[in-house]
């Protein structure tokens, strides 16, 4: 069974956008903030999506970051999943499945609300 590691609120720190060898719009959306357990947390957030499909509701994401832990260790994490738009807000629900460079599995469910440029929600064990 998953067991909460922590809680997170991260903060928007910039946007760059360029075009990958297919011509698909590569967003990358940098966030960092202090979280618990993890200390310092700084990464990227990256999505992919079709120029002409500016308006899509939902696709792939992936995220690559690292936290520097307080004993002065730092370890990376990587994972890969999915966003959906909230109806008719820019809110989007995100949902991902990776892991830490220590090997531990992870799950993170959280949403980006553009009103605010914050990135919160909780990160999971898994198997």
């Amino acid at each position: 069974m998953a067991e909460k590691i922590t809680d997170f609120s991260l903060k928007h720190m910039g946007s760059s956008y360029s075009r990958n060898a297919i011509n698909q719009v590569v967003s990358t959306i940098d966030f960092s903030g202090e979280v618990s357990v993890y200390g310092g947390v700084f990464g990227s957030l990256t999505f992919v999506e079709n120029f002409n499909e500016a308006d899509a509701k939902s696709g792939t994401c992936s995220w690559l970051g690292e936290a520097m832990l307080e004993d002065g260790t730092r370890i990376f994490g990587s994972l890969d999943g999915t966003w959906n738009q909230v109806e008719g807000k820019h809110i989007y629900k995100i949902t991902m499945e990776g892991e830490e460079s220590t090997g531990r599995k992870t799950r993170s469910e959280g949403e980006i609300a553009l009103e605010t440029l914050i990135y919160s929600g909780s990160v999971y064990t898994r198997n």
